[in-house]
């Protein structure tokens, strides 16, 4: 009787999983977004700036990569306000690393559209010889590593983002970006989510 139980639960896992991977769905992420140290030494203190994430339709993203990080930005922005952002404010007196949770009210509504791409994109000052294919954009495959996807840890260094492998810290404390308690993110004049 036990080995007809476990066996049938297998057979469940495995369907799940199937179904899974034919239907190509995407896999909503847990973001944690922090800064670098050298943030401070390259421009003499902390910029203020902006951080968006955003899960993404195939369209949306090459719309995205069209107008770039400036004309994103710009407060007359009409993609940005369409794409509801999950958007957080850095500044010299506001250092610490935020997160984006896996569940909650942004991937419930960008999960609607079926999206391919989470794209973490930020406003920071560059130089004019930046590259063709900007630094201050990354975009993530939703659909490549299926359900068991890893959080996604991103660090904002001079003119560039970039993923890293350890839980982001606040620069200033030497704090983990765990220690900032999600149930706060609602109250916090940090975050927002549509880019007004």
């Amino acid at each position: 009787m036990k080995k007809a139980v476990l066996r049938l639960h297998f057979l469940g896992i495995l369907g799940v999983l199937m179904i899974w991977t034919f239907s190509g769905c995407a896999s909503q992420r847990r973001v944690m977004v922090g800064l670098s140290p050298d943030i401070k030494s390259y421009y003499a203190m902390y910029p203020s700036l902006e951080f968006d994430a955003v899960a993404v339709t195939g369209e949306e993203a090459d719309q995205i990569k069209s107008e770039g990080v400036d004309q994103y930005f710009a407060p007359a922005s009409s993609l940005r306000k369409r794409l509801e952002p999950f958007t957080v404010f850095f500044s010299q007196e506001h250092t610490q690393p935020e997160t984006l949770q896996y569940r909650s009210k942004y991937w419930d509504q960008w999960l609607k559209k079926k999206p391919k791409t989470l794209v973490l994109i930020v406003n920071l000052p560059h130089s004019p010889d930046m590259p063709q294919d900007d630094p201050r954009i990354l975009y993530i495959d939703l659909k490549k590593e299926g359900p068991f996807a890893k959080p996604v840890y991103v660090e904002i260094e001079p003119q560039k983002i970039i993923r890293v492998f350890e839980i982001p810290k606040d620069p200033q404390t030497g704090l983990s970006g765990e220690n900032r308690r999600p149930d706060n993110q609602g109250a916090d004049i940090r975050i927002h989510g549509d880019a007004d």
